[in-house]
């Protein structure tokens, strides 16, 4: 019986060996491998025929020109992060009751422990129809030598809601419907019991027989010796290893080379101190109910007499909106030449990070590097996505002259820079910023080091000086009999003194001083001047608004 699911299985990994010629497209086409397409009827029966390659049916990815491009509903990269250089969507999201299928037909390697890894992530449209009529995702194996099928792994992916490690798309389908998509996991097809034989893989995708919803998947092949735990090599120097055991698994659990003796559980196994060069290990890892088969893995842990060093940053600063670049030489400066990096959201390795050029959100990430040898580490690093802060206090009202320090008003920060403004779009510096003359409305910008900038507003109250005042007598009788002799123009207030002149009623001069103690005793050129009106004209400048004076008045000279 064929096991049911909810989902669409995506890329296969082996490492290619020449009895299994391109079967991970690495020659960047489908050469050795077999093309159907076809439809499927109302009562469920896929009906296909050889057609060679069809593009959006049998679609080839390359990562040079699809590397960042991702699945319209689950979000997640086209191209496995740990795959190849090829890949292929097997179906699309249109709806004419279409199937498709690829195979690949291969003799199995004469070596030990041999199986066929694959990375995985599906999207399926979920109508509420029978499970016949959902649109599916199969992979078959089939023991060509004997003409048998192989019982597991045999999948069946029929839609469902109710599928483990499935999420429900923000993106609905062409009638509305939901659609529910699984993330890059991991799955083995063990044939160690098949060497020698010939083996076809079949995968099969089919929209809903109504015609009206869709499955697609994208498979991406590399072939394998069944090793598919990562870690399994230490460098000189190194104090533990860790062994990783692939994503997708319910359970994991960690056995010596002959599974006498159980070591631990978990996804992960750390050995500390590093054991003897050619160690070996078992994992068995158990899927989730009904999905998939027990995968019983073997490695070796290798020792490379050489050093590996790996080195992240404790912590990553950016703005809101930029983020931050992980992949940036600073953020792992000092580590080991030749190094491979990814990039994970926890310390198992097990989620992705599929955008490390633009991390958006504060948190803990992971950094795993692996050198050339196959050394490997993770370590954290920090990331912190926010704006500088600063808290303004505005200052206390002053009264002029007195001055406001705009520098005094927040607590500064040793790796901030600082301006000041006078407008909030900061584009009018206010240079005088230690002593800010008069009141109003000012702007502090901090700016960090990685670019991110915050404005601060402070309101700088000042009250002003009384109004200036001019003070002049309309009359005077210069007789000299010490009363009333002189005539005195007083400029009085937060201002300064220009000059005074003195004009008869032609408009000729008869008198000017720059001196505020200057005074006209009524005389030109020595001589009195006619009883009469005459017309002066103070001229200075308001100091605290900063603008000209110019007053006049009539004085009357009386003899």
């Amino acid at each position: 019986m064929f096991k049911k699911l909810v989902v669409i299985f995506l890329f296969i990994s082996f490492k290619t060996f020449a009895q299994t010629p391109n079967i991970g497209f690495e020659n960047g086409n489908f050469a050795y491998w077999d093309c159907f397409i076809g439809h499927i009827d109302s009562l469920g029966k896929i009906d296909l025929t050889p057609s060679g390659p069809v593009n959006t049916r049998h679609t080839l990815l390359g990562r040079l020109y699809n590397g960042s491009q991702r699945d319209p509903y689950g979000n997640f990269p086209v191209m496995c992060p740990t795959g190849g250089d090829y890949s292929v969507k097997l179906g699309n999201d249109s709806v004419q009751k279409e199937a498709e299928r690829i195979s690949y037909t291969f003799k199995v390697p004469n070596i030990k422990s041999y199986s066929i890894v694959f990375n995985y992530a599906v999207v399926l449209e979920n109508p509420d129809h029978q499970p016949f009529q959902q649109p599916k995702f199969t992979a078959h194996v089939f023991d060509v030598t004997d003409h048998t099928s192989i019982e597991c792994p045999a999948f069946d992916f029929a839609a469902s809601s109710t599928l483990p490690g499935f999420k429900l798309s923000t993106a609905v389908g062409h009638k509305g419907e939901s659609i529910y998509y699984k993330d890059w996991s991991t799955a083995t097809i063990d044939l160690s019991h098949y060497l020698g034989k010939t083996i076809r893989l079949e995968f099969t995708t089919n929209d809903c027989t109504r015609g009206q919803h869709f499955g697609y998947a994208y498979l991406d092949m590399k072939e394998d010796n069944g090793n598919a735990i990562a870690g399994n090599a230490y460098c000189l120097g190194q104090r533990s290893v860790t062994l990783y055991g692939p994503t997708g698994f319910a359970q994991y659990f960690w056995y010596n080379s002959d599974m006498s003796k159980q070591l631990g559980a978990g996804k992960t196994f750390t050995l500390s101190p590093p054991p003897p060069d050619n160690t070996g290990y078992t994992l068995v890892a158990l899927p989730y109910d009904g999905v998939g088969c027990v995968d019983t893995l073997h490695t070796l842990v290798n020792k490379i007499d050489e050093g590996f060093k790996l080195k992240v940053q404790d912590t990553v600063k950016g703005c809101p909106g930029d983020g931050v670049d992980l992949t940036r030489p600073e953020v792992t400066s000092g580590t080991s030449p030749e190094t491979t990096f990814a990039y994970f959201t926890d310390s198992l390795a097990t989620s992705y990070v599929y955008t490390p050029k633009h991390v958006t959100d504060t948190g803990t990430y992971y950094i795993q590097g692996i050198n050339k040898e196959g050394c490997m580490n993770i370590l954290p690093v920090h990331v912190t996505i926010a704006y500088p802060e600063i808290n303004i206090t505005d200052p206390a009202p002053v009264d002029f002259p007195v001055t406001v320090d705009l520098t005094t008003t927040f607590a500064h920060q040793n790796d901030l820079r600082y301006s000041y403004y006078s407008d909030a779009g900061a584009t009018k510096p206010v240079y005088n910023y230690t002593a800010i003359k008069y009141g109003g409305v000012y702007y502090v910008k901090a700016e960090s080091s990685y670019g991110c900038q915050k404005i601060a507003k402070v309101n700088v109250v000042i009250h002003p000086p009384p109004p200036y005042t001019i003070v002049a007598p309309t009359a005077f009788t210069p007789n000299n009999d010490g009363v009333n002799d002189k005539f005195l123009v007083t400029l009085n207030g937060v201002a300064t003194f220009t000059d005074v002149k003195i004009f008869n009623r032609y408009g000729k001069l008869v008198f000017s001083t720059k001196s505020t103690t200057g005074y006209w005793d009524g005389n030109f050129g020595g001589h009195s001047l006619p009883t009469g009106v005459y017309y002066w004209i103070l001229d200075g400048y308001d100091d605290y608004n900063q603008i000209r004076i110019s007053k006049g008045g009539s004085i009357a000279l009386i003899r």
